[in-house]
């Protein structure tokens, strides 16, 4: 596993933590819905110059129910933009290790694995989760 690329995911990870956590709490789930977002379609792109169209329906399916994730995450808790990344990080490594859906070569997914991991630790450790984990506890 090309090491060197975990780190560089994990290190812009922790930037994009860091600066996500200046944010307003609206800002905060607009912009890691956004980059969910975007990070869900990353292989539907990648499967494009491939040419077959299973993986491309593979692809595609997998980053409809990430969109979703995020966009449940945008209007009901971040907890499941948080799922998002880390479902996302959990398809990268089967792109890395067992070479599954679009072709993206070595040094993406494992940069992806960290970023996504580190960041969905991120979002998990916001204030807003533990709020919305407790206003269940107290409604139900």
């Amino acid at each position: 596993m090309p090491l060197v690329w975990l780190g560089v995911g994990a290190v812009a990870a922790l930037v994009t933590g860091i600066v996500a956590r200046g944010l307003s709490r609206r800002r905060t789930a607009d912009f890691y819905t956004a980059f969910m977002a975007a990070t869900a379609f990353i292989y539907v792109g990648a499967s494009l110059g491939r040419g077959d169209l299973r993986v491309l329906i593979l692809e595609t399916v997998i980053a409809l129910v990430l969109f979703n994730l995020a966009l449940a995450g945008l209007w009901r808790s971040l907890a499941f933009t948080a799922i998002a990344f880390f479902l996302h990080g959990a398809w990268d490594l089967l792109h890395l290790l067992r070479g599954w859906g679009a072709d993206a070569g070595s040094s993406f997914p494992a940069l992806c694995i960290a970023y996504d991991w580190v960041i969905a630790g991120f979002i998990w450790s916001l204030p807003q989760i533990r709020e919305d984990k407790a206003s269940r506890a107290i409604a139900g």
